[in-house]
């Protein structure tokens, strides 16, 4: 009998265990009933893709890649240089490859709120640095690069979004260094014969069709951004604002004391256009970072040599039975 008993015990406090470590996890209530099936509906809808990239986890435009992500469903990822193993940790004692695994999976928390995707490359943060030349130093920039090309090459963005752009002004030499390899990386990624060992696995080489940076929108409105971005706009779906659900997957980065308010009204995040694949001509004024370029299903007739095939009827029809049902369908 007491044996019986010992094992219940044993059993029901490993289920407790077990529970617990299960609840640790973050679950997304807007990937859940309607709002998941609103999100998905949307989602048939565009081919859009976005990378976002930066050095640090936290250098991210958390708000931003809520809207990219959960306002225009597109495919969304940040790409970060590091792991953010040189950072502070508030909350213990973790520091370099123990507090580089802690924030990994704060930031695949974060991912699971604002409903993008988790990347990294190879680079070690080593500490603060004030000189993209000491980081340069420091980090192999052919093989960072390379890292780079292959998330550019795997992911296949439509559009990439570097969080910083390069000079001083971005502060950490980390933070210049990242804002100075994300254009090298764009352009990289497009030649078939840079990083060969790459197309030999079976990559092929992507263009990305337009680079922002981030850009801090100034209260005189002076030297404005091209792009201007209100990530506060709210989602009936979810019930919050695309700026809430960002700032609810910042918070997930405790060991960098990074609670945020969940303010609600008008947030603003401005982008500046860098570079851009479209014909200048036909450039109209941008409304989102997509502006011009083509990103419905039909648009996936371009990697079909013949345009007459088969394949752009299927997908105009895909195309119109998606809209269908998007359209037919209501959450309430």
């Amino acid at each position: 009998m007491r044996s019986k008993f010992l094992a219940y015990l044993i059993l029901s406090l490993l289920a407790g265990t077990h529970s617990a470590v299960v609840s640790a996890q973050v679950r997304a209530i807007y990937d859940q009933g309607s709002s998941a099936l609103t999100r998905q509906l949307q989602r048939l809808q565009t081919t859009a893709s976005v990378l976002h990239t930066g050095a640090h986890p936290d250098d991210e435009d958390s708000a931003l890649i809520a809207y990219h992500a959960r306002r225009l469903s597109a495919r969304t990822a940040y790409l970060s240089l590091t792991r953010g193993s040189g950072g502070q940790n508030i909350i213990g004692a973790e520091q370099s490859d123990a507090l580089g695994v802690i924030r990994t999976e704060e930031l695949l928390q974060a991912r699971r709120l604002d409903g993008a995707q988790q990347l990294f490359t190879r680079a070690n943060d080593f500490g603060f640095s004030k000189y993209r030349t000491e980081a340069s130093q420091l980090w192999p920039e052919e093989t960072l690069l390379g890292d780079m090309v292959r998330a550019i090459r795997m992911f296949r963005p439509t559009v990439i979004v570097s969080r910083w752009n390069g000079s001083p002004a971005d502060g950490h030499g980390h933070h210049q260094f990242a804002g100075y390899l994300t254009p090298l990386a764009l352009e990289a990624a497009a030649d078939p014969n840079r990083f060969p060992d790459q197309i030999a696995d079976g990559l092929r080489p992507w263009q990305a069709q337009k680079l922002y940076t981030g850009q801090r929108i100034n209260p005189d409105a002076t030297d404005m951004p091209s792009l201007v971005v209100n990530t506060g706009e709210y989602d009936p779906a979810t019930g919050h604002s695309y700026f809430e659900i960002g700032m609810q997957g910042r918070s997930q980065q405790k060991t960098q004391q990074m609670g945020s308010l969940e303010l609600r009204g008008r947030q603003l995040s401005g982008l500046q256009l860098v570079s851009s694949q479209l014909d200048a001509s036909g450039r109209e004024r941008e409304s989102t970072i997509f502006t011009g370029i083509d990103t419905s299903i039909n648009g996936l007739a371009i990697f079909e040599q013949d345009a007459t095939s088969t394949f752009a009827g299927l997908l105009a029809d895909l195309q119109t039975a998606a809209a269908e049902v998007l359209s037919q369908y209501d959450p309430l």
